[in-house]
């Protein structure tokens, strides 16, 4: 009876260990191509969103995506209403006191971007002028200030109104996610839009997060991620949105 009762309480603990990754709610930028963006049906498509299934798919998790921002990333994730999200900022460092971070996905460069015809064309054109990035990002805290004045750094909740600024000359120019910026001048959806430099490496990559509870999943994430890399899908994945 003993050995009955130990086999049943190993079944559910094994079980409980692995109830966690049942369900995941994912949270994503509506518009961030080529990562994230959103159709008008609310359907998600993009490199994050492949990654982030096939992760799903490894760990024997069914994963819905949710759209958030940058304002309410962290507060979904605080509040339960997302259990991990893709990060829109390089992970800068890995000691957090509520937070845990996955290993990084892809490399974290940032690229300026200006208007074509406008008197920015190199990097020293950029000095001291009104620049754009997302807020909450080490683009804003870690590389503009060695551009520009803080009162000179303007920053947005989503790339569609960094965008803007620079049409409407709120910024002279804006610095956002290089592979974001190439695949939008790429695609003409920035069209009138020039690269102003060389791409410049923050960070230490772009990774999920979770609360630092949910620690075990994480762990699961990086395992799924360095199979990923070892088996060929992440090259395949990647070589589909970035190119060879």
């Amino acid at each position: 009876m003993k050995l009955i009762r130990h086999i049943v309480f190993i079944a559910l603990l094994f079980n409980s260990l692995f109830a966690y990754c049942d369900k995941l709610v994912v949270g994503v930028l509506n518009f961030a191509p080529p990562f994230s963006s959103a159709d008008t049906d609310n359907h998600f498509f993009g490199f994050s969103i492949d990654l982030v299934n096939e992760i799903c798919k490894r760990i024997n998790a069914t994963c819905t995506f949710k759209g958030t921002d940058l304002n309410s990333q962290f507060k979904d994730l605080n509040d339960g209403v997302i259990d991990i999200t893709t990060l829109p900022s390089p992970i800068v460092s890995t000691e957090s006191e509520d937070y845990v971070f996955s290993l990084p996905y892809i490399t974290s460069k940032g690229q300026f971007v200006a208007l074509k015809g406008s008197d920015i064309n190199s990097i020293e054109d950029i000095k001291d002028k009104k620049i754009g990035a997302l807020q909450v990002t080490s683009f804003q805290y870690n590389i503009l200030p060695n551009y520009t004045s803080k009162e000179n750094i303007k920053t947005y909740s989503q790339v569609t109104s960094l965008i803007q600024a620079v049409i409407n000359h709120d910024v002279d120019a804006a610095l956002m996610n290089e592979n974001v910026a190439k695949y939008l001048l790429l695609n003409k959806t920035i069209d009138g839009f020039q690269l102003v430099g060389k791409p410049i490496i923050t960070g230490n990559g772009y990774g999920i997060i979770a609360l630092k509870k949910n620690a075990p999943i994480i762990d699961k994430i990086n395992k799924a991620l360095l199979q990923i890399e070892a088996d060929g899908t992440y090259l395949t994945l990647y070589n589909k949105y970035f190119g060879k």
